[in-house]
């Protein structure tokens, strides 16, 4: 099981993006974050930039298919990682298996 972050620009929805994730059982839930601000240097300059980030929970081996469907809805400049989740409970891991496609 992973958590999936996915990090959209301001002017795309992440609402719509988690609800067709969640109808394609990609994902058995997720939480938004709006104006999640991030701070980089580029070209020796001090940037920000606000996203949405999104995360999911999901199985891992559907990591490569979420990574399709978002580009294929958002386009592929979209930044998403994934992190391992190393332990849940047994009402947890029931949610992620019975919510998302079987493997």
């Amino acid at each position: 099981m992973v958590n999936v972050i996915i990090y959209l620009k301001k002017q795309d929805s992440a609402k719509e993006l988690v609800k067709f994730l969640l109808e394609e059982k990609l994902i058995a839930s997720a939480t938004i974050d709006e104006n999640n601000i991030s701070y980089k240097m580029e070209n020796n300059t001090f940037s920000e930039n606000v996203f949405s980030v999104i995360t999911a929970q999901s199985k891992s081996l559907l990591f490569n298919d979420i990574v399709v469907a978002v580009e294929a809805k958002i386009g592929e400049d979209t930044p998403i990682n994934s992190t391992p989740i190393i332990g849940s409970n047994l009402i947890f891991d029931n949610v992620i298996r019975d919510k998302t496609l079987s493997i």
